[in-house]
C-alpha cells in the first residue's frame, strides 16, 4: 500500500480540531473508517488481478494438452488451473528433491486448493516429473514440517487414501522457506472442502475419510 491520499489526510488533520462527543467528529470519524475500507478494497481488488495476470502467463506458456496424473488414478489438466474459484496464492522457484539427492528447479504455483509443481522446458512449462511422484498436491489434509537441521527445506506430507505421499522441497533461505510454509498452512485453512467446489470433487475424492463420499 502507498502513502495515504491527501483527502485521508486533510480529514485526519480536521478530525483533531473539532470538538469530540460532536456529530462533526463522529462522522469525520466514520469517513476515516470508510475510506479505509475502500482502499483496503481497491488493494486487494488489485493484488488478486495481478495475480491472475501471473498465473495467466504461465497458462499460456504450458501446452494445451498438458496433464497429469493424481494418485488416486484422475487426470489434471491444464484447463483446471483456470477453473472456477481458483486463484493463485503465491507462485516462486523451489528445490523438489529426488530419491538420489538431486535438486530438481521446478516453479510452484500455490492455488486456492492446489500446490502445483511444474518444470520449464524450451521457454515452456510442463508438469514436473520427479520419482512418479503427483505434481499436484491437494491442500486438504496436507501437513508442512520443517526439514531438520536444514534451515531452507521443508517437506509436505499428503495423507493421502491411496497412500500417503511426502516431498522434499528447498528454497534459496530461511526466510523464503519460512514464507512458504505460513501460505501453505493458511491456503490449508482455507481450503474449500466437500461438495463446495466442482474441482474438489475430482481432486480430493481421495482425500475424504472413510464413510464419506462427494
Amino acid at each position: 500500500m502507498g502513502p495515504p491520499p491527501p483527502y485521508q489526510t486533510n480529514i485526519r488533520k480536521t478530525t483533531k480540531h473539532t470538538y469530540q462527543d460532536t456529530e462533526e467528529h463522529a462522522d469525520l470519524l466514520k469517513a476515516l473508517v470508510q475510506i479505509r475500507e475502500v482502499i483496503a478494497a481497491v488493494d486487494l481488488s488489485v493484488s488478486e488481478y495481478e495475480q491472475h495476470q501471473r498465473l495467466q502467463e504461465v497458462w499460456n506458456r504450458m501446452e494445451n494438452r498438458s496433464s497429469t496424473k493424481l494418485k488416486n488414478g484422475h487426470t489434471y489438466r491444464k484447463q483446471d488451473m483456470m477453473g472456477p474459484g481458483q486463484t493463485l496464492k503465491h507462485q516462486g522457484l523451489l528445490l523438489w528433491k529426488t530419491a538420489t539427492g538431486r535438486l530438481k528447479d521446478v516453479l510452484a504455483l500455490l492455488l486456492t486448493d492446489t500446490l502445483i509443481l511444474l518444470q520449464e522446458k524450451d521457454q515452456k512449462y510442463t508438469f514436473a516429473t520427479v520419482d512418479q511422484k503427483p505434481p499436484v498436491i491437494a491442500l486438504q489434509k496436507l501437513i508442512v514440517r520443517e526439514v531438520a537441521n536444514e534451515e531452507r527445506g521443508m517437506f509436505l506430507i499428503s495423507a493421502s487414501a491411496a497412500g500417503p505421499e511426502m516431498y522434499e522441497v528447498h528454497t534459496s533461505s530461511k526466510d523464503e522457506r519460512n514464507t512458504w510454509m505460513r501460505l501453505i498452512r493458511e491456503a490449508v485453512e482455507r481450503c474449500p472442502g466437500g461438495e463446495a467446489a466442482d474441482l474438489r470433487r475430482s481432486l480430493c475424492s481421495e482425500w475424504e475419510d472413510g464413510g464419506s463420499s462427494t
